[in-house]
This record gives structure tokens, C-alpha cells and sequence, in this order.
């Protein structure tokens, strides 16, 4: 005889699966409608009516999952450090020496930005113009440590190989303004690519 009660389970299990799954589909659908209205209008300009017609559905369904633009303008730029994460780690960990790693781990994270122009503007919080601005503290506490968490991982690469204390904040510095300067067109005047300008720098 059938044991029904373990069927049931399995059932009960394959139904909270599928929910799970089906949530996860919609919130990343608006995660990426977010990201799509926010590199267009910013965070000032947007709204979750705008959001909720990019993505297709009404303000009432997001906010199950978000109470409000920040929390979505936080979820995207999340995404885009776990990225970053992923790409530097990834890079650093292919690279044989030692004394190499912390310059290509700093390459790695110049590549993320300039191949994704938008997910820099909008982890400058560009749009808002050149001004200090956030999140709030606790979201920006949580971003700041996933950017520290980068940032960490290529100092340590960088003590490593023998570089002095300060290499790392002059290499993300150096690496900050040339994507800026790229992106705006103010390198168009030596006629140099930004990426060439950050391996002179990391290579002396």
C-alpha cells in the first residue's frame, strides 16, 4: 500500500518549489525593468508607476517585494557588485603571480565598469549630479561593504606582492577617474584609452 503521507509531501515540497521559483522569476523581471527605468531617469525620476509599467504589471504586485524605489535602486546595484565580486575574484584567482594579482584584480574591476557604462553612472549615483548622496545608512552600509569586500580582496593581493599600503586606494582612485573621464569624453584630448592609462599607472 502506498505510504499516501509521503506522497503528499512530495507534493506539498514540488508546489512550494514551483512558488519559490515563480517569485524569484518576478522579482528579478523587476529587478530589470528597475534597472532599465533608473539608467534612463535616475533615482530622482523615476517612480514605481514607471517601473511597474517597464515591467509589466501593476505598483501593487512590486511592493510585496519592495517597498519602495530605494530598495529597487538597491537591488540593482547589488546585482552589479555581486558581478564585480565574481569578475575580480575570478581574474585574480587566473592569475599565476603573485605580484601580478592586485594589478589585475584593479584591471578586472576598470573591464566590469567600462563594459557597463550604466551600472557605473548608477553606482555613482551619477543622475543626481555631483553631490553626495545614498540610500539611506543601513542600505548604504550593506552596498559599502560589498564594495569593501572588492576592494579588500585586491589589497590583500596587493600586500602580497610587496605593494605599500596606499598602491591600492591610488589604484581604485586612478581607476574611478579614468571610467569617469572615459565615459564623459574628456580622454579625447590625448587621444589615450583609459584602460592603457590605468596599465601605465599599475606597472610602475
Amino acid at each position: 500500500m502506498p505510504d499516501l503521507s509521503n506522497q503528499e509531501s512530495t507534493e506539498v515540497n514540488a508546489r512550494e518549489r514551483r512558488a519559490d521559483h515563480l517569485r524569484e522569476a518576478r522579482r528579478s523581471l523587476i529587478v530589470n525593468a528597475a534597472r532599465d527605468v533608473f539608467a534612463k531617469e535616475g533615482l530622482d525620476g523615476a517612480s514605481m508607476r514607471s517601473i511597474a509599467r517597464a515591467s509589466g504589471c501593476t505598483t501593487g504586485a512590486i511592493y510585496p517585494y519592495f517597498h519602495g524605489k530605494e530598495e529597487l535602486y538597491y537591488a540593482v546595484l547589488q546585482e552589479a557588485l555581486k558581478e564585480l565580486q565574481l569578475a575580480v575574484t575570478d581574474t585574480i584567482e587566473n592569475c599565476s603571480l603573485i605580484e601580478e594579482q592586485a594589478g589585475a584584480g584593479v584591471l578586472a574591476f576598470f573591464d566590469f565598469y567600462n563594459e557597463r557604462p550604466d551600472d557605473l553612472s548608477l553606482g555613482l549615483y551619477v543622475f543626481g549630479g555631483l553631490k553626495r548622496v545614498g540610500l539611506g545608512r543601513d542600505l548604504d552600509g550593506v552596498l559599502n561593504q560589498q564594495v569593501g569586500g572588492v576592494i579588500d580582496l585586491i589589497e590583500d593581493r596587493a600586500c602580497a606582492g610587496g605593494r605599500p599600503p596606499e598602491w591600492t586606494a591610488g589604484a581604485i582612485a586612478h581607476c574611478m577617474g579614468l571610467l569617469v573621464m572615459g565615459h564623459t569624453g574628456r580622454l579625447s584630448h590625448w587621444e589615450y584609452e583609459g584602460r592603457y592609462l590605468l596599465e601605465q599607472f599599475l606597472h610602475r
